[in-house]
């Protein structure tokens, strides 16, 4: 994963947070220059490249900025080096207390690679289940993850919420999901890296003796079937680790024999350990390779859409592309209903390919051309006592070909469950990748209060999409601010 990108997604989320404070026309008119400035890139990176070169002009070369993202990737590496080191003295203890051997008994082979190897494997199996998202990051089966405290300690020292087990934060989900698998897999790597050291140990400087023992009734020829079927990917060109008929059916053994075993025979148990250390390779410490392969390219996708899908990146985008069009109250028309009476600053700039809907009244067609500084548009009214098919049918047939969406509301109204509903078929009819933008308005065109705004907020906060967002502050003379 490329960490320098790690660190400046860090550094400019935290910057969009804070520049929050700065009121929305001083942000409209510092990022459109800055538009105005950076050249077009074609490409699927256009968007990332963008905000990249956005920020490189914002930060200006200042030294206070780009701490915090330093910081996050310097405590994620002490994350892999401390989970890895945790893995090998796993490693080393079960390890040591699998291949223990005092003598009496063989080491039991099915108990052993049962251990080392297929708890593991049946690890593995729910990790595959925890990728496609099914559960959250941090909660179910995914909290038993000791991966998952790795990622709650750099959350908290940090200053950062890339790891809270929530659905809400859709674009930090798909982040932290694959930062935990890749997490987990450094503590897995290291963790066989210590069963292989404490195996090659013990075999190297004591006489191990393998065998097998079961209350079944199992014929020692099928036994070797399966374990030739095993040794199957190393076969071909390392012979020595596939056990053959002769030494399966010595290495049987029952508890409630007595007497010495034979040195013949003893040297002849202790050739299990080619098979056995090839058996962890193969099984144990190749699909976590796999996995931490998997996972680090996964990562930098993910690394990539944290920073585009954030909601105020979304904005960002939207303004370094919004012509700033300011109009004195004197200068428009303002019409004689009330509900057309807005805000004498229109900041809201459209194009052929943006659908301005109205929801419940909120806005008049000439309402809206003076929100969008005069410019004549087709309003779409839709109302909660429409027919569900006869709306969905309406925003199928006008946002097919959209780029952008904007939805007036009254801002007085709290977003009951029609207004959600609509929501949801916006995005349907839209697409993923279209911006929609909801314009809570008072009827005289005054500021919606703080308290509605807040509400406004938080509920599409909970929607999980990060392409949706509210224009939030109206004052007069002022405009809508998001």
């Amino acid at each position: 994963m490329s960490e320098p990108l790690l660190a400046t997604v860090i550094d400019v989320q935290r910057w969009l947070r804070e520049d929050q404070q700065t009121p929305y026309l001083e942000r409209l008119a510092r990022d459109r220059e800055i538009g105005r400035q950076l050249e077009v890139v074609p490409g699927s990176r256009a968007e990332l490249q963008r905000v990249l070169a956005w920020w490189r002009m914002v930060r200006g070369g200042h030294a206070d900025e780009g701490q915090q993202g330093v910081r996050f990737v310097s405590l994620r590496r002490s994350a892999v080096v401390l989970l890895s080191l945790l893995g090998v003295v796993l490693g080393l203890s079960v390890g040591t207390l699998g291949f223990s051997y005092q003598g009496d008994y063989p080491v039991n082979l099915i108990t052993l690679l049962g251990v080392l190897v297929g708890l593991p494997l049946l690890l593995v199996l729910i990790t595959l289940l925890l990728l496609p998202g099914w559960f959250p990051a941090g909660t179910g089966l995914g909290g038993l993850n000791p991966a998952r405290w790795a990622g709650a300690w750099l959350d908290r020292l940090a200053d950062v919420r890339l790891f809270v087990a929530s659905r809400s934060i859709r674009n930090s989900s798909a982040f932290a999901r694959w930062q935990l698998l890749v997490f987990s897999q450094w503590l897995a790597v290291g963790y066989f890296c210590g069963v292989l050291v404490a195996a090659w140990v013990l075999i190297a400087f004591t006489d191990l003796a393998f065998g097998w023992s079961s209350t079944l009734d199992i014929d020692a020829r099928e036994l070797q079937t399966w374990l030739a079927a095993i040794a199957a990917p190393w076969s071909s060109w390392l012979p020595r680790a596939v056990p053959g008929q002769e030494l399966v059916e010595a290495s049987r053994f029952f508890r409630l024999e007595t007497g010495g075993v034979p040195q013949a025979r003893a040297v002849q148990l202790g050739q299990w350990w080619p098979f056995v250390l090839m058996v962890i390779l193969v099984y144990g410490m190749l699909p976590r390779l796999l996995l931490l392969l998997l996972g680090s390219w996964r990562l930098r996708v993910a690394c990539r859409r944290l920073l585009i899908e954030d909601a105020e990146v979304t904005a960002l985008l939207e303004r370094l592309s919004t012509p700033n069009v300011s109009f004195d109250r004197d200068e428009l028309e303002l019409a004689q209903d009330s509900t057309d009476a807005m805000s004498g600053s229109a900041t809201i700039a459209v194009d052929e390919r943006t659908a301005v809907l109205s929801w419940n009244g909120a806005l008049t067609a000439k309402g809206a051309s003076v929100w969008l500084g005069g410019r004549e548009v087709a309003v779409l009214a839709l109302a909660a006592w429409d027919d569900g098919k006869d709306r969905s049918a309406k925003l199928a047939e006008s946002l097919a070909h959209v780029s952008r969406v904007l939805i007036f509301t009254k801002g007085w109204e709290p977003p009951l469950l029609e207004f959600l509903d609509l929501l949801q078929l916006v995005r349907e009819a839209a697409g993923e990748r279209v911006a929609i933008t909801v314009v809570p308005v008072n009827v005289a065109g005054d500021a919606v209060e703080a308290a509605d705004r807040s509400v406004w907020a938080k509920a599409l906060a909970q929607r999980n999409d990060a392409r949706l967002y509210v224009l939030q502050d109206v004052a007069l003379p002022g405009s809508p601010a998001s």
